[in-house]
């Protein structure tokens, strides 16, 4: 039996994974399906690029048409087509008989089998421009698309980044507890032993074991969070194995000042680049708009053979090679479309300054957040300090029976309290710095 559970403990083992931020940030971004859905927009960008670049090459097709009928319109037709028609066809046979006959022939010819193999090779000569201005905003939407891919990675990133110092910050406080509990042990030992000497009473000892019992209780509670944490980090990831994490992990931007940080902001940002390129579709669609002004020059070629059967005869094939031009003389809903563009573009532009003047307000909040977080950071730092000092004395002042068991403990859930509210404001604090990288664009990929 306990070779067996030492067995099942070694396999769990093998299979559990401790991971740093950037190996969680390498399965996450290679595992995960939102940004998998969102690559395959580029490819079809790309698929749509070759789509519209193919119409400059034409339409080649090959087409058989067979058809069998009485109809006498088709049937002198067929017969025509494949050079077959005679006098008798039209009816000559008759002739001689009054102007108003009805000849059968024509009329009721017997039933015919046509059968028309062809060669056609269609393309556009001049569109006013149209193809290749298509052309233009599908390159454009690609470019958007793998901005989209950005962005989308980018947040992603940063939910990884939450995530990750999130469990961190779990870990550390069933750490912090673990240290509480050690103390608050200690202290109850020492209670045991002075009332074993009669110099405390039993309801110190009782108190010192009830906070451990609280203790306990918070452990619990932690433990229960950070398989929480750790369950998100699994999902996110899409790795079964993940058990643990490492190290605290945080962005350096202090060698940036407002200015540099705002620079980059608006030269880096996805979303800007983005609707820079929604301006630029959008004139290229007031460019489509005025494609309709132009000639719409097209050919249609044409090549086969005519017959009641299968035949390639040279006395059989034909050819029809037509161009057409094309030039609307009147039409008003073009010039609605024409203006509508040039709304549409105006709209684009005034969007574009719309979007740098909210990222300008979303790095100035970011900043301030960023600089709360730092004096809370501190103050908690101090505040941590300034509790275990206390705690400490009030440890001494215990042992000299200077004050109660109550009055320690309250000193030791402050110190406990203190630890928490540091490791949440060092959260908080990477938190803040993490999203002014996501507004300027830094890449969240090989944090030291």
């Amino acid at each position: 039996m306990y070779k067996l559970s030492l067995y099942f403990f070694i396999v769990s083992f093998s299979f559990a994974q401790s991971v740093s931020y950037n190996e969680l940030l390498s399965y996450t971004l290679k595992n995960n399906k939102d940004l998998k859905t969102s690559k395959l927009n580029i490819n079809l960008s790309e698929l749509n690029i070759k789509e519209i670049d193919a119409l400059n090459f034409g339409k080649l097709s090959i087409i058989n048409e067979t058809n069998r009928t009485n109809h006498s319109g088709y049937v002198f037709n067929s017969k025509l087509s494949s050079r077959e028609a005679t006098f008798k066809d039209f009816g000559f046979a008759q002739m001689n008989e009054p102007i108003n006959t009805q000849p059968k022939d024509l009329n009721y010819p017997s039933s015919r089998t046509n059968i028309n193999t062809k060669l056609t090779y269609d393309i556009p000569l001049f569109t006013g421009y149209k193809i290749k201005t298509q052309k233009d905003i599908l390159k454009l939407e690609k470019k958007i698309n793998k901005l989209k891919y950005n962005m989308n990675k980018t947040e992603l990133s940063l939910e990884v980044f939450k995530a990750y110092n999130s469990t961190v910050v779990a870990k550390e406080y069933i750490k912090a507890l673990k240290e509480s509990k050690y103390t608050i042990t200690q202290v109850f030992k020492r209670a045991q032993a002075f009332h074993k000497e009669g110099l405390i009473t039993s309801i110190d000892v009782k108190q010192a074991k009830a906070y451990i019992y609280e203790i306990n209780a918070k452990l619990s509670e932690a433990k229960k969070s950070l398989n929480f944490n750790l369950a998100y980090l699994r999902f996110l990831s899409s790795n079964d194995k993940i058990s643990d994490v490492k190290s605290f992990k945080s962005f350096n931007l202090d060698f940036l000042n407002k200015n540099a940080l705002l620079t980059k902001a608006l030269n880096q940002k996805d979303e800007l680049k983005a609707m820079k390129l929604y301006k630029q579709i959008s004139k290229k669609n007031i460019d489509i708009a005025k494609s309709s002004y132009y000639p719409q020059i097209y050919s249609h070629l044409e090549y086969g053979y005519n017959d009641n059967r299968v035949n390639f005869s040279d006395e059989k094939d034909y050819y029809n090679a037509v161009i057409a031009v094309k030039y609307t003389l009147f039409d008003n809903t073009r010039d609605a479309n024409y203006q509508k563009n040039r709304i549409l573009h105006h709209k684009a532009s005034i969007n574009y300054e719309k979007q740098k003047d909210y990222i300008k307000l979303e790095l100035s909040n970011a900043l301030e957040n960023l600089k709360s977080k730092k004096v809370i950071q501190k103050e908690k730092k101090q505040f941590l300090n300034l509790t275990n000092l206390i705690f400490k004395q009030s440890e001494k002042m215990y042992k000299n029976h200077l004050i109660s068991m109550t009055n320690l403990l309250e000193q030791k859930a402050k110190y406990e309290q203190a630890k928490a509210q540091l490791i949440q404001a060092k959260f908080a604090k990477a938190l803040a710095i993490a999203k002014i990288a996501k507004i300027i664009n830094i890449n969240f990929e090989g944090l030291k």
